[in-house]
């Protein structure tokens, strides 16, 4: 990164702008992420209405399924489930499945504390349920809609179609991280509050669809390795790198504090086999003062994928991944070191031209993105 981490957290890059194949003759959009396609209405409601942000990515093919009692097409995505119900008129022959009420319904949520935990700001009632939305739930449910009339901006009712009511009071629930969070159910989703992110991500909707879906269903779930400690150390024989690992967080601006000479671990990531995303950061150029000192991310830029990555923990247990893809970002373009729903290992460096305050290099254009996977999984 340059050197003094000019990495913003602002913008989420919409769905349109991340990596995908299109095969123009089945009008597919295909996901390298989970190896699944959407295509046809399927495709055309994602897109449109909110993306990857609201539906996450596939994780199965359109399927036949029984919901409710009745055969539907169905395709499962990481957020929640798409249905297609041809018989209405659009924009409703497509909705996203009542897996909120369903699951409340089942008694399949997380346990949750007593009570429940007010929150501020504005609050709007449902005399639907007596159940009211406040604050950045209220607000998070207002951002994304159902298209129902073609205007710029999100109505209340368009809301209302894509989310539904609120079935709970905000409560405290211990996900599937272990950890616990301020939620809120909705008839097709779960509202998290995750204060530790920048605005405007500290809402994130539930990962239904990986916790409740098909997959989940069909097996049980797969011996996971122990965690490890944070990690200490990083190892990539094939650009010879042997570096120092230190925690690190965010400065008062909410912009990642870069250590000088060593690699940093993000401290409100995962730890290596804690099933998330661990995420590093790294100076690719050398300090004037220090030219002795290489930058522990110099020639990240030469790793290619199928490379081995190893990390450390403080007692010498190590995690090995292999690097899978690498992708250019913009410095606002901060979805990769958020949440991902698995064990991801995401190095983030800087790439591209320099920018100069002065005769000092600040910044690069670019952010290289090098995402790894564990070799067990």
């Amino acid at each position: 990164m340059g050197h003094r981490g000019l990495f913003l957290l602002t913008t989420l890059l919409l769905a349109l702008a991340f990596p995908a194949r299109t095969d123009a003759q089945a009008a597919q959009r295909c996901f390298p992420e989970t190896g699944y396609c959407i295509s046809g209405r399927i495709r055309e409601f994602w897109e449109r209405n909110g993306g990857l942000p609201v539906f996450g990515f596939p994780i199965t093919p359109l399927q036949n399924e029984t919901i409710e009692g009745r055969a539907v097409q169905a395709q499962w995505f990481e957020r929640g489930r798409l249905e297609l119900h041809p018989q209405n008129q659009r924009p409703y022959d497509v909705q996203l499945g009542r897996l909120g009420a369903d699951l409340l319904a089942a008694g399949r949520t997380a346990a949750s504390t007593a009570g429940h935990e007010p929150l501020g700001g504005e609050c709007r009632p449902f005399p639907e349920t007596g159940i009211a939305a406040c604050g950045p739930f209220l607000s998070a449910w207002r951002a994304s809609g159902l298209e129902l009339d073609g205007r710029p901006g999100v109505s209340e009712a368009e809301s209302l179609a894509l989310f539904g009511v609120p079935l709970t009071e905000p409560r405290f629930e211990t996900l599937g991280d272990g950890r616990a969070y301020l939620v809120q159910w909705f008839e097709r989703a779960r509202f998290e509050y995750h204060p530790e992110n920048p605005e405007p991500y500290k809402v994130l909707l539930g990962l239904l669809g990986r916790e409740y879906g098909p997959a989940v269903k069909a097996s049980a779930p797969a011996p996971q390795p122990a965690a490890l400690g944070p990690p200490v150390r990083i190892v990539a024989g094939a650009i010879d790198l042997d570096a120092r690992i230190v925690a690190v967080g965010l400065d008062a601006n909410r912009a990642p504090i870069v250590p000088d000479h060593d690699v940093g671990w993000y401290n409100r990531s995962s730890v290596p086999g804690g099933g998330e995303n661990v995420v590093l950061w790294g100076h690719v150029l050398r300090f004037r003062h220090a030219l002795h000192i290489p930058a522990p991310f110099g020639r990240l830029k030469e790793l290619e994928p199928g490379a081995r990555i190893t990390l450390y923990d403080a007692a010498g247990k190590s995690r090995e991944y292999v690097l899978t893809r690498k992708v250019l970002a913009r410095p606002h373009e901060v979805q990769y070191i958020l949440p991902q729903g698995r064990e991801l290992l995401t190095l983030v460096s800087c790439y591209g031209d320099r920018v100069y305050v002065g005769d000092e290099v600040v910044d690069m254009t670019h952010r290289l993105i090098s995402i790894a996977e564990p070799v067990d999984s």
